[in-house]
């Protein structure tokens, strides 16, 4: 039909198409969000880990820790910070972060770079490249223009899923592998469709009328209207006609989707992103969370941790022992309670020490000694208390 140049079509389709965007589900979009919640619940230090005599972690006095106890860049804290870091990872599979620093000359050769901020990178193009002179560069692009053209070892890259591309995390072409997932949003979507047009149309249509004896277009016409009068005026639900007719009642039932074949869909639109159903619903025991938390967070909170240290220190800061540590004491791969009981088990032999333990816990170090029992003393003085409590006790027996 044309009118004014302009096409109507009388009859919309049976269902609509759910589109490529998967941001367009609230189930996916859920998903995301419970696992970038769960990050940026998380606290990053920058720390010095001793190995030798024994293990000690101190928390470094640095420009690095400074800018993460505060702002981290002027429109993010820690958490809003951690939150997009874990939003890009998951959704792009690559997260690529700016490190802001200012060079100082310490002298003799020798520069040192404070950290002034960390800028979350939002891009739609990205190349990676080695230059003729051997230095590997990152090329940024944004709605066809390059805004950025840097070192790439200056670039934090986080990568998730990382094996299909040789650079970059996701598939082949560095980006999340949709179209499975596609597949069954838009089976659900065609679900979420029907069910209420099939309760409107099993409440709307009760059947056919077949008039006999009205022969006349005109009359037929006239009868329909007069039809149509009587059931919107009808208060009992019953239509009478002067005509001779034929009523055949239509069945038309609401349709009823199978609560597995629900489940299935739904569990193959969160298994991605590592979210189950008790996860996603908010509902989850114990051991669900253990799960989820390995199987969606942990890693992310690994890349994260690696590809930080990697950049932020120098080979010499990093074979001191400087390096980046994720503390998570508001997720808990385990339950508190569980570590809890671990640490417990593990006191009467000093298997922990305490850096360890609070670790445990999910707690930054804060540099006390460990303490073990025999009314816990420091376990590095443990011995020589022993041997003077023998020295006193073999006295004692001499002298009686």
């Amino acid at each position: 039909y044309s009118s004014g140049g302009r096409y109507r079509f009388l009859d919309d389709p049976l269902f609509t198409s759910f589109g490529k965007d998967i941001m367009a589900s609230d189930i996916v979009k859920t998903a995301i969000h419970r696992v970038c919640e769960e990050v940026s619940k998380c606290n990053i230090k920058s720390v010095t880990e001793k190995t030798s005599p024994v293990r000690k972690i101190t928390v470094n006095d640095d420009s690095i820790n400074e800018v993460l106890s505060g702002w981290v860049n002027p429109f993010s804290t820690l958490r809003d910070f951690l939150y997009k870091v874990a939003y890009l990872t998951v959704v792009n599979k690559n997260c690529f972060i700016y490190w802001h620093f200012k060079e100082i000359d310490l002298g003799g050769g020798k520069v040192k770079r404070k950290t002034l901020g960390f800028y979350p990178i939002e891009t739609d193009k990205v190349r990676i490249y080695i230059t003729s002179t051997g230095e590997h560069r990152i090329e940024f692009e944004k709605k066809g223009t390059v805004i950025y053209d840097l070192p790439y070892h200056d670039i934090i890259h986080i990568r998730h899923s990382f094996g299909a591309n040789a650079l970059l995390g996701g598939g082949k072409n560095g980006t999340l592998e949709a179209s499975g997932l596609l597949k069954n949003l838009h089976t659900m979507h065609i679900i979420q469709e029907s069910v209420p047009k099939a309760l409107e149309a099993s409440l709307s249509i009760k059947g056919v009328l077949s008039m006999k004896t009205v022969a006349d277009a005109d009359k037929k016409v006239i009868t329909r209207d007069e039809l149509e009068n009587h059931i919107f005026t009808s208060k009992l639900g019953i239509v009478a006609t002067d005509y001779e007719s034929e009523f055949s009642p239509v069945n038309i039932n609401a349709v009823d989707i199978p609560q597995n074949s629900l489940e299935f869909i739904r569990d193959e639109i969160l298994s991605p992103f590592g979210v189950s159903m008790p996860v996603y619903l908010g509902k989850y025991t114990d051991d669900e969370f253990s799960s989820f938390y390995q199987t969606a967070i942990e890693g992310i909170l690994i890349a994260i941790s690696q590809a930080f240290k990697v950049v932020l220190f120098t080979p010499r800061e990093l074979s001191f022992g400087n390096t980046i540590k994720v503390y998570d004491k508001l997720v808990q791969s385990l339950s508190f309670k569980q570590r809890k009981e671990i640490v417990i088990e593990t006191m009467p032999a000093a298997l922990l020490n305490r850096d360890e333990q609070r670790e445990m816990l999910g707690f930054e170090p804060d540099g006390e000694p460990t303490r073990v029992s025999l009314n816990y003393i420091e376990a590095n003085i443990a011995t020589q208390y022993q041997l003077q409590l023998k020295d006193i006790n073999n006295k004692k027996t001499e002298e009686q």
